[in-house]
């Protein structure tokens, strides 16, 4: 943008463009202006021969042939005005102060520009000012442009940010630098006048970093935002990619768990494939950013542990980032070709400035809030006793079942407790009913809040501290953070210290060299969990052993309580043993290490005048170990040795029934120690990539920037894993194995120990030519051709072309528009391209793994191969046509800016699984033959309402939506598969679509009935079946409709923000809380108070009955009636939500007391996160509107006051 008071000649000189943009491109300098005078300078002479020329086209002509600028006031001169040009071999200063006159003053500001000031009138009063101008972190600005606009007269600053000034002792000082807000002081006579410059934002992202290039705005054609981490921070949050919620318009950022390392489900646009990967590609400082495991969207709300380390920027900390670029677009993307279909997410990380050193510390301190069964309808203890006084009379609590069943409470605590005796020698509870409602009422009134046993009032730690320094031939920035968790639940604890240092060189004129190197260190500790399974037949999820805090507090009797009358824990029952949770989480945990460094190497070299070669190395290895810790006390160990009674042991699956010996009872194989079970990933990538880079200017009309390269990438993955059985850690680790443990793990082909790995490999070359004319009319043609290891020996599958074409047209420019003062901006964009992604399928050709066969006798098992999938050669690329129409507005100086895209995606050749007729070997296949369109629009709107000295407020809206359908599909989806919380994908539906069991009310019994696919109603419906087309179609999972918004108000220091975040258009699937068969350690939610009780109640409530012994003997198959109802229309929810994410209020010190204390900056900030769900739907009875209750290692966002010091020196 161009200040009045800092006109170039002829507006910005074509090699004045250039530097700038490229200064900006490596440190986000604009100009530096230099007071020193340049030898080379005065030594340089010029013959020109112009005769009577304008002096406009003078000073071009000198500026063209000695590759000099010059700074001046446009008003202060007649451009017209005709001078007489006719010099051989003179000195350039000489030349210019003859063609100006003897008014002005003319000197050299560095090596390249002159300065031209007006001569001081005489016998005016002058004084002289003198000063320092920082940025916002302290750090010395050199050249800031310094004026004193009633005369007109300048300087600039040196290199260290001061300057000095002749001025009236009344005048108002201007001081402007290109990215910064230019700020007026009045000079009131003073002599030492410093200023610190604050960021304009709206200048700084008037440059798109997409990775490969740093493009002027003005020459973008794609769709992109760009964000600041001061518009996104959320203090207490180390996940950088939470931060994004509701910031960007058009991306979608569902907290389905909270649990650090996981990170949030992200899309850009909506979903682009069906089953495959959506979620967005991470570039940190231009290179792609490798998951370390490939999770699904599916997967990343399962639980599982696996999935913490599903972040790509888990080890990323916040207060190194410089700026975030998001890619939208074909266009945007379109330099990552076969990689950008889910959109691109270009992380900047802050590098080292010229000046001092600046040093600048970051402590944050958070607090975060316990979870209240206030947001939730659990019933109290008196309503719970109740509930199962009620079981207890249709006899599901006799004293037979109650002792042998595999999960009890307080009914086995009191039939356990029967022959306690007293010091008397009398019982402590008889087998009586007075004795039994003696032993419930105790229980009836202690109302246990799990929540306040299970979970901290946990106080996290963010420590950052960075440095800061360089001259002008190289520049380090150097940083180091702790994070520290202590737990937010007793079964949670994270540590992460992450180490960075960026340091840049200029070898030469001509030569530049860059190293970047990352550390991330993390230890967490995790409740102990298994993978989740699916159980297809009743339709719900299982998992073995889950002791996650937040379920356990959700799905627990609150007339249970940690610990007895005499302080020691009280034992329930649980898979037939006795159990804890508090004991449990000591004893059954995961202790998780995670290590990634990363070594980056960057070199330029410019070639000639415009042409520059750039070459990029990257070496990144990252080692994570899982180790799962289950001692010889768990319930986890103990459940392997439950063998009570006859009953018990042929209930209990964890024990060993011996096909050898079919008369035999079913015995324990683990009679001492635990498991010690780890799992270790290992990722090593390797990144080389080699540019060219041709920009140059003809005639200040034609802009033309060529760019190309080629890349190549290695990506190896190691998975290993090893089950350790019978470790006996209270006796210093000993282990005892008995051999039968390892005959009953071959029956269930489940091995010790497995090794595995991942190659991938890929080679690229891509270009991208972008012009100009009178940077008004722009067109950008790019193509990228990729190749990969992945998809066989086929070369038309193996390559595949991307491209893109687009175009701008700059309105604002036309003489049509020129005169409308009001309008500052007037753009149009548009775009087409082809991008794609690798589909979920990977056997291109077939699969072979290695194991052992199932025997009986381990003397039989032996080495076998098998085929994990068939070979299909015809696989492909997922792909992806993209057309953008874009619209950006400015108004009033663009103090209201509005960006608008809309968008028309045709997703074809997504993969799909094709039920066969198994004649190939195959009942289902992989196969490129679904199709899916996707159409929407995007908006963000900037404005400055009120901009003065002293109180400032600004505001930020984003909104995206889009409307999704699948157009084709062969598979053919079982009613399981569309019905439960994560959705399925149907044909005419979203990506994923959530659809239920036609409810048809209670029967006279009050058990729930439906329709069937012939509309008649049924008792159940069975999960497996394939005809779907009787279910209802509920709406979609996830939400298609977006919006955040951002207030800021600034009065003089102190500084008031809030940020509110809406998701809607998408529906939720009630957390099942039915069943046909509860525990006495089973929990309640309000809605069972409006429970069938007697006939006729059936007309008035649709909450089911609690089926009597009786009822469950008679019919099986009402496990499945009751999973079926917790599937119905009857348990679905609008998933519409707004949420006050951040509130926050931030104090700066005064600059005096700065100057005092020897500080650059100091603030001080109170800030909450998540304080305030403003609204959602009432059905959901508190349940998180984003968060999959799924047991494990999942947890939801919490409640976060977080009080932020910032220093800098």
């Amino acid at each position: 943008m161009e200040k009045n008071i800092s006109t170039k000649v002829c507006g910005f000189l074509r090699r004045h463009k250039l530097l700038i943009f490229r200064i900006m491109k490596r440190s986000q300098f604009i100009l530096l202006i230099l007071f020193s005078i340049s030898t080379f300078g005065f030594s340089q002479k010029v013959t020109i021969k112009m005769g009577k020329v304008t002096l406009s086209n003078a000073l071009k002509k000198i500026s063209n042939q000695t590759n000099l600028d010059f700074f001046y006031n446009a008003e202060m001169f007649d451009m017209k005005r005709v001078v007489d040009v006719d010099f051989e071999d003179v000195d350039v200063i000489t030349v210019v102060r003859r063609i100006v006159g003897n008014k002005y003053v003319v000197e050299f500001q560095g090596d390249d520009v002159l300065l031209i000031i007006p001569k001081e009138e005489a016998g005016q009063q002058k004084i002289v000012v003198r000063g320092e101008v920082v940025d916002e972190n302290g750090v010395g600005l050199p050249g800031v442009t310094v004026v004193e606009e009633q005369a007109r007269t300048g300087a600039t600053t040196d290199f260290d940010g001061n300057y000095q000034i002749r001025v009236s002792p009344d005048a108002v000082l201007t001081f402007s630098y290109m990215g910064y807000i230019t700020q007026k002081i009045p000079v009131a006579g003073k002599s030492d006048i410093s200023v610190q410059m604050k960021p304009d934002i709206s200048e700084l992202s008037e440059v798109v970093v997409t990775g490969y290039q740093n493009i002027q705005k003005k020459l973008f054609t794609g769709a992109s935002s760009t964000v600041k981490p001061v518009d996104i921070q959320q203090a207490g949050v180390p996940e950088v990619s939470r931060m994004l919620e509701g910031k960007v318009a058009g991306v979608s950022v569902q907290n389905v768990s909270g649990t650090f390392g996981t990170g949030p489900k992200i899309t850009i646009r909506g979903a682009s494939s069906i089953y495959g990967e959506t979620r967005p590609l991470w570039v940190v400082d231009g290179v792609v950013l490798e998951n370390v495991v490939n999770i699904t969207a599916d997967q990343l709300s399962s639980g599982n542990a696996n999935t913490v380390i599903a972040s790509s920027i888990a080890g990323l900390n916040a207060e190194d980032i410089a700026s975030i670029e998001v890619l939208k677009d074909a266009s945007a993307t379109s330099l990552y070709g076969a990689r950008a279909m889910n959109g691109v997410v270009v992380v900047t990380t802050k590098s080292g400035k010229r000046g001092k050193l600046s040093v600048n510390y970051s402590g944050q301190f958070a607090l975060n809030l316990k979870p209240t069964y206030n947001s939730y309808n659990i019933m109290n203890s008196q309503d719970q006793v109740a509930v199962f006084r009620e079981m207890d009379t249709k006899g599901n609590l006799n004293i037979t079942d109650v002792a042998n069943r595999r999960n009890g409470g307080i009914y086995n605590l009191y039939y356990n407790a029967l022959g306690t005796l007293n010091s008397d020698g009398s019982f402590v509870y008889e087998n009586t009913p007075e004795g039994k409602a003696k032993f419930l009422q105790k229980y009836e009134l202690i109302n246990t809040d799990w929540f306040d046993e299970l979970f901290n009032l946990s106080q996290t730690q963010t420590h950052s501290l960075s440095l800061s320094s360089g001259n002008e031939k190289s520049q380090v920035y150097a940083s180091t953070s702790y994070y520290h968790d202590p737990g937010w639940s007793k079964a949670n604890n994270t540590r992460r210290v992450t180490a960075n240092i960026n340091t840049n060189f200029k070898l030469s004129d001509k030569v530049q060299f860059g190293a970047l190197s990352n550390l991330s260190l993390r230890k967490q500790k995790l409740p102990g969990t298994f993978s989740r399974t699916t159980d297809v037949v009743n339709g719900q999820f299982e998992r073995d052993f889950d002791i996650n805090p937040f379920s356990y507090a959700l799905n627990t009797s609150r007339a249970s309580r940690p610990y007895n009358d005499h302080g020691e824990y009280e034992n329930y029952r649980m898979n037939w043993t006795d159990f804890n949770i508090l004991r449990e989480l000591d004893n059954n945990y995961i202790d998780m290490d995670v290590l990634d460094a990363k070594l980056q190497l960057k070199f330029n070299y410019k070639i000639m005048d415009g042409l520059e070669w750039t070459s990029i190395g990257n070496m990144r290895y990252v080692k994570t170990s899982q180790k799962h810790i289950i001692t010889e006390d768990s319930n986890a160990a103990n459940a392997y040795r439950a063998a009570d009674n006859a009953t018990v042991r042929e209930a209990n699956v964890f024990l060993f029934d011996d096909p050898d010996y079919p008369n035999q009872m079913p015995k324990v194989v683990l009679p001492y120690g635990g498991f010690y079970n780890r799992n270790d990933i290992d990722l090593e990538s390797y990144y080389f990539r080699n540019t060219l880079n041709y920009e140059k200017t003809f005639d200040n009309i034609h802009d033309l920037n060529v760019f190309g390269g080629q890349e190549l990438r290695f990506i190896n993955r190691d998975f290993s894993g090893f089950e350790g059985v019978g470790i006996q850690y209270n006796k210093g680790n000993s282990v005892y194995v008995d051999p039968d443990f390892y005959k009953f793990r071959s029956l269930t082909s489940s091995k010790p120990f497995s090794v595995s790995e991942e190659r991938e490999r890929f080679l690229s070359y891509f270009a991208r030519v972008n012009y100009a004319y009178h940077s008004k009319y722009i067109v950008t043609l790019t193509g990228r051709y990729d190749g990969s290891n992945k998809l066989g020996n086929s070369r038309d599958a193996r390559w595949l072309p991307t491209w893109n074409v687009g175009g701008a047209w700059d309105l604002k420019q036309e003489n049509f528009l020129s005169e409308a003062d009001f309008l500052s901006r007037l753009k149009l964009r548009a775009t087409y391209g082809l991008t794609a992604n690798l589909g979920v399928a990977e056997n291109a050709l077939a699969i072979y793994m290695s194991s052992t066969t199932t025997r009986r006798d381990a003397n039989r098992v032996e080495n076998q191969i098998y085929i994990d999938a068939l070979e299909n050669s015809e696989l492909t690329w997922e792909k992806q046509h993209e057309l953008n129409l874009g619209l950006d507005l400015g108004f009033l100086d663009n103090k209201i800016t509005l960006n608008t895209d809309v968008y028309f995606r045709k997703g074809f050749d997504l993969i799909d699984y094709v039920q066969t007729s198994g004649i190939g070997g195959q009942f289902t296949k992989a196969a490129n033959f679904a199709d899916m369109s996707t159409k929407g629009v995007e908006l963000t709107l900037n404005s400055q309402n009120i901009y003065t000295q002293d109180f400032k407020w600004t505001t930020n809206f984003t909104l995206g939506y889009y409307d999704q359908e699948i157009t084709r599909l062969e598979n053919s989806p079982r009613v399981v598969d569309l019905v439960l919380s994560g959705g399925g994908a149907y044909i005419g539906g979203p990506q994923r679509g959530l659809y239920s069991i036609p409810f048809a009310g209670l029967s006279e019994e009050g058990i729930p009935t439906f329709y069937d696919e012939k509309g008649e109603v049924t008792s159940s419906v069975n999960f497996q079946s394939t005809d779907v087309d009787f279910l209802k179609y509920e709406g979609r999972v996830d939400p298609n409709l977006t919006m955040g918004l951002t207030n800021r108000f600034r009065y003089k220091n102190f500084e008031l923000d809030f940020f509110l975040s809406y998701q809607g258009g998408n529906v939720i699937r009630l957390d099942p809380a039915f069943s046909a068969s509860y525990s006495d350690l089973s929990v309640f939610t309000e809605e069972f108070k409006n429970r069938w009780l007697i006939p006729g109640d059936e007309n008035k409530t649709n909450v089911p009955v609690i089926l009597s012994q009786r009822q469950l003997n008679e019919d099986s198959g009402l496990g499945v009636t009751y999973n079926n109802y917790n599937y119905s229309t009857e348990r679905v929810a609008k998933g519409d939500f707004l949420r006050l994410k951040t509130v926050g209020f931030t104090y700066y010190f005064e600059d005096n007391l700065l100057s005092n204390l020897g500080l650059s900056n100091l603030s001080m900030q109170l800030q909450s996160v998540n304080p305030w769900l403003i609204f959602s739907d009432k059905k959901l009875h508190g349940q998180d509107p984003e968060f999959f209750r799924a047991g494990g290692v999942a947890y939801p966002i919490t409640k976060i006051i977080t009080y932020t010091l910032r220093v800098g020196f």
